[in-house]
């Protein structure tokens, strides 16, 4: 009986440009809109779920370990960058690891078990 070894290697650019996008890609959404503080909700829970799903996009090709540290590090982008633009105050400390979460979520969720 052979073991195949798994790579974990994942490809940096489109980790770092998905994390990238989704932070800022509520703020598109927020030009568009008049600024309200009704609206301010919205922004955190569009930042969580886009980061779940550009994890989801970026591993798609991945397989093994490789997924979930290509998740791991979509989150961690995310929830870096938000950290930075917001503050270190514990609301955006609980929204971070929320959407540090969702990007190992959204690589490994519904994904087919592999066949050996």
């Amino acid at each position: 009986m052979t073991i195949v070894r798994d790579t974990s290697r994942f490809p940096l650019l489109p980790v770092l440009l998905a994390g990238v996008g989704a932070q800022f890609a509520d703020d598109a959404l927020f030009l568009v809109l008049p600024p309200a503080a009704v609206l301010a909700p919205l922004a955190v829970v569009l930042t969580i779920a886009l980061t779940a799903g550009a994890a989801r996009l970026v591993t798609r090709g991945l397989r093994g370990p490789a997924v979930a540290r290509a998740g791991l590090a979509v989150g961690a982008v995310s929830a870096g960058l938000g950290l930075v633009l917001s503050g270190l105050g514990w609301l955006p400390i609980l929204f971070a690891t929320l959407t540090l979460i969702a990007g190992v979520a959204g690589a490994i969720v519904r994904r087919p078990t592999p066949t050996v």
